[in-house]
């Protein structure tokens, strides 16, 4: 069987290709040179004040790992290997000072054979160049625009300029035998009424050989479904095929089971000794993009164009409800991402009741551990790959790059049941991008995914036709809130849309130094923390100071500022989430920009704060995604005394199963007076049915205090009342103006 064997790296810098480093450091693989010299220097954490600033020389040497060979004597026709899961992002691999390899591109693994080229002792390196940037500047991200590399790490509104190189998966030795499986693939097919999966197996050896190999797959409780021995005469390959007759399906979370069955084949020699083995899982599940509920009546009048494409997918024959995030890296070094970091933001998303994740294509693509998780959790993946805001070239050096790069992250994402969906990139049909279908990248893309994956379905960008993208703040330059926004949308799906709002004032005491907390101005700390001028737009930029005095007026301290913004946040949030509901048949998907972060911001549209630490707007989201609840359609969050307040009433069920009929009772909370308004009646809703009721009026008194509340409660079903905040003000004048006049 195989062993494996840890190397210890060290790691160090030179100005030059040619040149040696003076100096080396103690390296973490998987990990990130500039987070390893840092620990080296005893430097503080990046994320403090304005440290990140002075990482941006890193961006211009060559950094060197090294680690010195050892390992047992090996006997008979065991073979040495050196295995890489990844290495961001331009690298030479030398043994002894000879070049072995040379790689653009991080997801592609390396395996190479060291057998007869070394000994103990002897010492590997791995090379690492500058990261690449174009002669673009502006804005930064721009500089990404010629290769694969994630270009947040360039700068962007929610991340710091600081682009990171490094082994950032694992990196070892392994002893294998001479023959042993090199690849395996198990792929199937569910009968259309899912009643028989039809598996195909291919096993590739290392070389041709003598013996037989094992199948066994066995059932979610992990009784043997299918067993058998297949002989090998000088073979190279096995291919075989199966069939698992009623199989266990795996759903979304909030829809039934995540049912997984697993399968081994282990590689015998002649005399029935193992010689390898290869594991894996399958979640039996099928998925479509299906036209949207009256796409194909668009446009309705001539002359004629093509119908929105389809937005709504459908998981084993059942149409559902997208709600989710988009992911964006957890931390500013991908090497440092594991599970411990994916599992509690993953599990976070799950009880918030999502079932889509889009992982972002402006960022890096995750390790195979984020994509267990979701297996098991039955969080949907909508995988963008790593292109984002940027006109890429279509060079043959460049399509060749993603040709390669795709095969890799195909390989590894498309065996898991969570993956829904394949994206060529973010924004890249815009005026900022200028791409378009007939991009020769993203025809290479759809190449690949076809080839690999074909029953996954592929789209070549978002957004595309009907898909929506922002707004990002409650309310906008021109004095419009989101609520009005998204009651005037009628987009297919919403994949990007947020409010922003500040983190929590502990987290921005321990970033901003304290001579800068109050009041916020665009100080240096206050900008890098993407407080003031992160994007285009209010002058705040994701604090937003100018909204929050429209609605609450001039705040008197950090907190007010905190508790205002995320207030703000939560309700708007909650707006759009249960809007886009509101909108379904046509509309399929409810994607916030964004879920988590990679460090900490003073504010940004994020509903977790780095590392893991849910803001309030988590829980408003939570509340709005719930499975079935009683919601209100209101065209404001401000009002103000003698306005007739208005909400139209509805009942929205996502849920996989009917809910009885019940009873809705609305009240209204101004300060102490809570009064009952009405009540509705609804009937028992189908799966996946909403029911509009009446509309409540009710003139707005006056009284003391800044907000008022909506109560919906369900007679029989507490757990689907909801409650709603907005804002009131005064209709009479100041009493200073009172004076004047």
């Amino acid at each position: 069987m195989m062993n494996k064997y840890a190397l210890k790296w060290r790691v160090g810098y030179a100005e030059d290709l040619g040149a040696v480093p003076e100096r080396f450091v103690s390296a973490l693989v998987p990990g990130a040179t500039a987070a390893d010299w840092a620990s080296a220097e005893a430097w503080p954490p990046f994320w403090k004040g304005e440290e990140c600033q002075r990482y941006r020389w890193m961006e211009e040497v060559f950094w060197t790992y090294e680690a010195e060979l050892d390992f047992p004597e090996m006997d008979g026709e065991k073979r040495l290997f050196f295995i890489c899961g990844g290495v961001d992002y331009q690298f030479i691999v030398r043994l002894n000072g000879k070049t072995l390899h040379a790689q653009e591109g991080m997801n592609t693994a390396l395996e190479i054979e060291l057998t007869d080229k070394c000994s103990s002792g002897d010492v590997l390196q791995v090379v690492i160049f500058p990261p690449p940037k174009s002669d673009e500047k502006d804005p930064p991200k721009r500089e990404a625009n010629s290769c694969f590399k994630p270009p947040v790490s360039y700068g962007w509104d929610f991340h710091p300029r600081l682009i990171p190189v490094g082994i950032w998966k694992d990196a070892f030795l392994e002893e294998r035998p001479g023959c042993h499986i090199a690849e395996s693939k198990v792929t199937y097919r569910l009968d259309e009424d899912f009643s028989r999966a039809s598996l195909s197996v291919s096993t590739e050896l290392s070389r041709s050989c003598k013996g037989s190999l094992q199948w066994v797959l066995s059932d979610p409780d992990g009784e043997v479904v299918d067993a058998r021995s297949i002989p090998l005469n000088e073979s190279e390959t096995a291919d075989f095929v199966a069939e698992v007759f009623e199989p266990l399906l795996w759903w979304p979370n909030g829809q039934g089971d995540q049912s997984r069955y697993s399968y081994l084949i282990v590689l015998h020699d002649e005399d029935g000794v193992a010689q390898s083995r290869s594991t894996g899982r399958l979640g039996f599940r099928r998925c479509r993009l299906v036209m949207n509920e009256g796409a194909w009546d668009e446009p309705a009048i001539f002359p004629k164009s093509r119908s929105r494409p389809p937005m709504t997918l459908e998981i084993n024959g059942r149409s559902i409800f997208c709600k989710g995030s988009n992911w964006v890296p957890p931390d500013v070094f991908p090497g440092s991402i594991d599970e411990e970091i994916y599992g509690p933001l993953l599990e976070k998303a799950t009880a918030a009741h999502f079932n889509l994740i889009r992982v972002w294509g402006g960022g890096s693509v995750c390790k195979e551990s984020f994509y267990e998780i979701c297996d098991e959790l039955g969080l949907l993946v909508w995988q963008d790959f790593t292109l984002a805001c940027n006109a890429y070239p279509e060079t043959d050096s460049f399509l060749d790059l993603i040709e390669r790069e795709a095969r890799a992250i195909v390989g590894l994402v498309s065996p898991h049941p969570s993956l829904a969906i394949w994206c060529g990139g973010n924004e890249l049909y815009n005026d900022w991008s200028g791409m378009t279908d007939q991009h020769a990248a993203l025809r290479m893309l759809n190449k690949v995914c076809f080839e690999l994956d074909p029953h996954t379905p592929f789209i070549p960008t978002s957004p595309i036709m009907g898909v929506g993208h922002g707004g990002y703040v409650f309310r906008d330059a021109e004095g419009v809130e989101c609520f009005q926004r998204i009651q005037e949308s009628a987009c297919s799906a919403y994949i990007e849309f947020g409010c922003s709002g500040p983190a929590s004032v502990e987290l921005i005491r321990s970033i901003i130094p304290e001579n800068e907390l109050f009041p916020p101005e665009a100080t240096s700390s206050w900008k890098l923390h993407h407080g003031f001028d992160a994007w285009e737009g209010d002058e705040s930029s994701w604090l937003c100071l100018s909204a929050l005095e429209h609605y609450f007026g001039k705040a008197e301290s950090l907190d007010e500022i905190v508790d205002a913004g995320q207030l703000l946040q939560g309700e708007g949030l909650r707006a759009i989430y249960e809007e886009a509901r509101r909108q379904k048949p046509r509309c399929s998907m409810a994607l916030s920009w964004c879920f988590n972060e990679p460090w900490p911001t003073a504010a940004n549209n994020s509903i977790i704060s780095w590392p893991c630490q849910p803001k309030p707007a988590y829980d408003y989201v939570r509340q709005s995604c719930r499975p079935s609840l009683a919601s209100a359609r209101v065209s404001k969050f401000l009002w103000r005394d003698g306005e007739i307040f208005e909400a139209e009433l509805w009942m929205l069920n996502d849920a996989a199963h009917a809910v009885k009929g019940d009873r809705v009772e609305a009240y209204l909370r101004f300060a102490e007076d809570e009064v009952f308004v009405l009540a509705w009646d609804f009937e028992t809703l189908d799966a996946n049915e909403n029911a509009v009721g009446p509309i409540l009026r009710y003139p707005i008194p006056e009284f003391d205090a800044q907000t008022f509340d909506l109560i919906l409660r369900v007679d029989a079903t507490p757990e689907w009342n909801s409650q709603y905040l907005f804002c009131y003000q005064s209709s009479k004048p100041f009493l200073s103006e009172a004076v004047e006049d």
